[in-house]
């Protein structure tokens, strides 16, 4: 080839290259321009079900000063109680729309989420986009037939497709939370607190704490934060949708019903975890850890098809599995918890764990071993490692066709949990794991763990005699019978207290009593179980 065209050529290529910088250039410019307005709002566009969307990306702060809740809407101002100051569902408000009162309760708790976890994540807010007119029948937007004539949505697209534009957020305007109320109270929390230093805790009806207050500096004290990276929070991004309240050519009554129905939609289709799926995969809470680990780890459980039930809370009568995964969560929980080694991972109902340190975590799932280490050397469940079979031992008499159900306390989740507790607090008291589990496999020989037996302790107490089925309600009882059986419980106060729920859960009418030879008896007669 010629190297003058060669060399044209090149100048060609370097000129296309050129013009497209000086074009990426020119876009950039104007989009930062864009971008940079307060009173618009960069956009992507999206259509589902006939309604039109748009995405944004914006930051924590603008949340807080944009966002609001739905109980404020002007379309609900009529149904807001002024002494409460809740949404009060009456005839008009539960035509307009659906929407779950706020708990205030996790205000603190969000806010404290925000705050210390560096990993935090919300998922996108849904919006509405109102304006005044919306609420105003009278307006001139709508038409003789009670139509509007705009959206309340005014998009202006910077492409020619129209998937790229810029939303108007006038100051009339207004955003309401259709979904994510509760983030929006968090971020507002979140950044008072970094704000002012302080923040009150409320309960679920936003009443203030008496004596309950989260402090800044003893949460960056107290978690090793970065002042600096915390007061950044607001700067953070973060995704909301937005849809409008009203589009072009329907009516008021029309917007209610499809806002109504998005709601509705968006909270049918979140679909709720099982707690046996939120422990698979929960990362912060350690007894959620340590469970998991122990079940896919342990060689008992690894050695049995299906052993635990990694889904639900419960097995049935006739189930293959021998535990869940929820209540060896629970297990670990209280086993652990009576060692004051993990006193740390304890945290209250509205809190959020903290993940421990992964040497603790090891520390766990060793101990948690342990426990199943023994009990998978217990008679009844080397048998059924030997045979794989689960049911005939944990089915109630009446249960099997044969009339000889097993009824086993340690194949029923409440049995399990009992036993971890019990456990736990022998440990803590100086028995060996060895000790502990030497009565225990001489009770399991005697059939003493036969739960539908009368003669054995549990009848009455975790077996409801009446409903021939599991009472859950009898599992501190359980407890402190397995602690009285195989060590002692520590005072006579103890010892009547237990003799006394074991008396009450054998009362059968009157002033009778059913003692452990299957005799009716008064019930002072009523006797605590033999002490091995």
């Amino acid at each position: 080839m010629d190297t003058q065209v060669v060399a044209d050529q090149a100048t060609d290529i370097e000129a296309i290259a050129a013009a497209r910088r000086k074009r990426d250039e020119v876009i950039a410019a104007l989009l930062e321009e864009s971008i940079a307005r307060e009173d618009a709002l960069l956009v992507e566009t999206a259509r589902m079900g006939g309604t039109p969307s748009y995405i944004a990306s914006v930051t924590l702060d603008w949340i807080r000063r944009q966002v609001n809740l739905t109980e404020t809407m002007p379309l609900l101002k009529k149904s807001i109680d002024k002494d409460t100051g809740k949404l009060r569902i009456d005839e008009e408000s539960i035509e307009i729309i659906s929407q779950r009162p706020i708990d205030w309760s996790r205000e603190a708790v969000l806010a404290k989420y925000l705050i210390e976890r560096e990993a935090h994540k919300f998922p996108p807010i849904l919006a509405v986009l109102t304006q005044p007119w919306v609420d105003d029948p009278d307006s001139e937007m709508w038409d003789e037939e009670g139509c509007a004539r705009e959206t309340s949505i005014t998009f202006r697209r910077l492409d020619v497709r129209g998937r790229l534009g810029l939303i108007d957020l006038g100051a009339e305007m207004r955003l309401y939370a259709l979904d994510g109320q509760h983030r929006v109270i968090g971020i507002r929390a979140a950044l008072e607190l970094i704000s002012t230093g302080r923040l009150d805790v409320r309960d679920k009806d936003r009443k203030v704490k008496r004596d309950e207050v989260l402090d800044l500096d003893e949460l960056i004290a107290t978690n090793g934060l970065d002042e600096a990276q915390v007061n950044q929070l607001g700067a953070e991004r973060m995704g909301v949708e937005i849809i409008p309240a009203v589009i072009k050519g329907e009516t008021r009554a029309d917007a209610q019903l499809r806002v109504r129905t998005i709601f509705t939609h968006v909270n049918k289709q979140a679909s709720t975890l099982t707690p046996g799926e939120i422990a698979q995969l929960d990362e912060d809470n350690g007894f959620a850890i340590v469970a998991r680990r122990v079940a896919v780890g342990h060689p008992f459980f690894k050695g049995i098809k299906s052993a635990v039930n990694f889904k639900n809370s419960t097995i049935s009568a006739r189930s293959a599995h021998i535990t869940t995964l929820q209540t060896m969560k629970e297990m670990v929980k209280t086993y652990l918890l009576a060692d004051n080694d993990y006193a740390s991972w304890h945290f209250k109902p509205n809190e959020l764990p903290r993940r421990p340190a992964d040497s603790e975590l090891a520390k766990g799932v060793a101990a948690f071993a342990a426990l199943w280490d023994h009990i998978a050397r217990l008679p009844t469940f080397q048998t059924i490692a030997a045979d794989e079979t689960v049911a005939p031992y944990r089915r109630f008499t009446h249960e099997d066709n044969e009339g000889v159900g097993g009824g086993h306390l340690l194949l029923r989740p409440v049995g399990q949990q009992a036993l971890a507790q019990a456990v736990g607090l022998l440990h803590a008291d100086g028995m060996s794991l060895d000790s502990i589990f030497a009565k225990l496999t001489i009770l399991d020989h005697r059939g003493a763990l036969k739960l539908d037996a009368v003669e054995n302790p549990w009848w009455g107490v975790l077996y409801d005699v009446a409903g021939k089925r599991i009472s859950i309600k009898g599992r501190e009882t359980a407890v402190k019978i397995l602690r009285h059986v195989i060590g002692g419980l520590p005072t006579d106060k103890d010892r009547k207290a237990l003799r006394e729920a074991i008396a009450e859960a054998r009362f059968i009418g009157g002033n009778d009593y059913r003692d452990y030879t299957d005799n009716i008896v008064p019930k002072s007669k009523i006797t605590l179980p033999e002490q091995l």
